[in-house]
């Protein structure tokens, strides 16, 4: 295999992989072309806003799915999304804090249930 063949095979594995990798990025709710102009706390805050919205939307009161909806609103858009200060994703970084202990304490009455019925 001549230099030329092995060079050309490493870059159609590096272009699937990143398409690999761009799709499970998308799958998680974030975009990964705004990842260098993002602050960290925004994009974990739009995952967790993601997150939320498509697993725990059940747990979610009205106000709170319409600050997680409006947070993600924000995210898609590249002006407003540059705009966003680090501290706008407390909203959204508090509610799934919220919906997480809502959540250990459900999984701690099953582990207690599970156990009281077996003894």
């Amino acid at each position: 295999m001549s230099k030329y063949d092995q060079h050309n095979q490493i870059q159609q594995r590096a272009q699937r992989d990143t398409e690999k990798a761009d799709q499970w990025v998308a799958a998680q709710g974030l975009n990964s072309q705004s990842f260098q102009e993002t602050n960290i706390r925004l994009l974990r805050a739009q995952q967790q806003a993601h997150t939320l919205l498509s697993q725990h939307s059940d747990l979610l009161t009205q106000s709170q799915r319409e600050a997680l909806e409006e947070f993600r609103e924000k995210m898609a858009n590249r002006k407003t999304r540059n705009r966003l200060k680090p501290s706008a994703a407390n909203v959204a970084l508090n509610i799934g804090s919220k919906i997480n202990r809502q959540l250990f304490k459900q999984h701690r009455h099953l582990i207690m249930a599970k156990t009281r019925a077996t003894n």
